[in-house]
C-alpha cells in the first residue's frame, strides 16, 4: 500500500520507458516503501532529458527500446551533460540482455529485470538498487596524465615466473566497463599474456557480457564451464553467478561462498593470482564498495603489478579508492593499457620469446 505522502527524505527518481503501463507499474513498485518519490516520468529520450534537468533527481531508470532518441543514446547524453546513477530495467530475451549489457558501457551502473507487478522479490531487488545508487557520485569522466604513486618502481622478475603466462585480472563494477572496453581494444592482439574478467553483473546476463566482448575485442573470449589453460590471445570469463579463479594452472569457475556478497568476487581472482607463480598483474576498475582492495594487497605482497584507475576517469571511485593503498600505478585507461603491455612485454623477454 502506497503511504499518502513521500518522506521529505524520500529518493527522487525519473522513469523512463515508453509504456504508460510499465510507468505506472514502477511507480507503484518504486514508490512502495515510502522513501522513493517518482518525481517525473517520460516516454523517449528527448522528454527525458527535459525532466531531467528540471527535477534534478537522484536516480534514472531507464527502458532501453523507445521511439526517437533511445535509452543507449539518452545513457550517453546524460553522462556527457549532468552524470547521475542510472539504473537499466530491461526485458529477459536474450536481445534485451544483450542491450542492457552494452548500456554499462555507455554509463548505466547497474541492470535489473523488469518486474511483474505483483512480483514482490523482484520489486524489493529494484527498490534495493535504487537505495544503493543513490548514495553513489557519479564523477564526468575526463582524460587525465598518468600518475604513479609510488615511483612506478616495479617488482623485480623472479626467476620462477618465467615459464608461466602472465595473466592480466581485471575487476570492475559501476561504471567500469566504459573503462575495460577502452583498454581491452586498446590492447595489441598480439600480447604476450591472458586476461581474466571479474566483472559484477547478475547471474543471467553473464552470456550477454560474453557476446558483447565478442562482438568488441580482438582477443579469444572463453567461459570457463570447463578448467581453462591460460595462454597469449585468450580473454577467461567466469559463468554467471561463478567466481573465477587461477587454480593448478588453469582457470576455472568456483562456486562462490554462501556468505558472499558479490559475485564474481574480484578479491577471490586477484587472490588466486597473488598465490599462483607467474608475473600476473591485478587492475581496479570503477566499482561501488570494497571488492578488490584485499586481493589487490596479496598481490603487491607477492610482487605482482598492482594497477588502480585515476579517479579522473573513473565513473565511480569506491572500489579504486579502496585498493588504492595497494597501487604501484594510480592510472588513466590509455596509460593502464600502456603500462600492461610494458609489463608482459618486459617478461616475455626474459622468457626467451619475441
Amino acid at each position: 500500500m502506497n503511504p499518502a505522502s513521500p518522506k521529505r527524505s524520500a529518493i527522487r527518481v525519473v522513469v523512463v520507458d515508453d509504456s504508460d503501463i510499465c510507468c505506472e507499474v514502477l511507480t507503484e513498485q518504486l514508490e512502495a516503501d515510502g522513501d522513493i518519490q517518482v518525481v517525473g516520468t517520460a516516454h523517449n529520450g528527448r522528454t527525458a532529458l527535459a525532466r531531467l534537468a528540471a527535477t534534478k533527481p537522484d536516480v534514472v531508470t531507464v527502458d532501453l527500446n523507445m521511439p526517437g532518441m533511445n535509452g543507449l543514446a539518452l545513457i550517453e547524453a546524460i553522462m556527457v551533460d549532468d552524470p547521475r546513477p542510472i539504473l537499466v530495467v530491461t526485458g529477459l530475451d536474450a536481445k534485451d540482455r544483450d542491450l542492457a549489457v552494452a548500456a554499462t558501457a555507455r554509463g548505466a551502473l547497474e541492470l535489473v529485470n523488469k518486474a511483474r507487478a505483483q512480483d514482490e522479490q523482484a520489486s524489493a531487488a529494484l527498490r534495493a538498487s535504487v537505495r544503493r545508487l543513490a548514495t553513489v557520485a557519479v564523477n564526468r569522466v575526463t582524460p587525465t596524465a598518468s600518475q604513479p604513486v609510488m615511483g612506478s618502481t616495479w617488482p623485480t622478475p623472479h626467476a620462477a615466473d618465467q615459464p608461466y603466462t602472465p595473466i592480466v585480472g581485471f575487476g570492475s563494477s559501476a561504471g567500469g566497463p566504459q573503462a575495460l572496453f577502452e583498454i581491452l581494444t586498446a590492447l595489441p592482439s598480439d600480447l604476450p599474456a591472458a586476461i581474466a574478467i571479474t566483472h559484477h553483473l547478475p547471474a543471467d546476463f553473464g552470456s550477454a557480457f560474453a557476446r558483447l566482448l565478442r562482438s568488441q575485442v580482438h582477443f579469444d573470449v572463453e567461459v570457463a564451464h570447463e578448467p581453462i589453460v591460460p595462454s597469449p590471445g585468450l580473454l577467461v570469463l567466469a559463468p554467471g553467478g561463478m567466481d573465477l579463479v587461477l587454480e593448478a594452472g588453469s582457470l576455472r569457475a568456483h562456486r562462490p561462498a554462501t556468505t558472499a556478497l558479490l559475485c564474481p568476487s574480484v578479491d577471490v581472482l586477484l587472490t588466486s593470482l597473488a598465490a599462483a607463480p607467474g608475473a600476473h598483474v591485478g587492475v581496479v576498475l570503477s566499482g561501488l564498495g570494497l571488492d578488490g582492495s584485499a586481493g589487490l594487497a596479496a598481490m603487491l605482497a607477492a610482487g605482482k603489478l598492482t594497477i588502480v584507475q585515476h579517479r579522473a576517469s573513473a565513473a565511480v571511485w569506491g572500489m579504486p579508492r579502496a585498493a588504492l593503498p595497494s597501487a604501484l600505478e594510480v592510472l588513466d585507461t590509455a596509460a593502464i593499457g600502456d603500462a600492461i603491455v610494458r609489463w608482459v612485454r618486459e617478461r616475455a623477454r626474459l622468457r626467451g620469446h619475441r
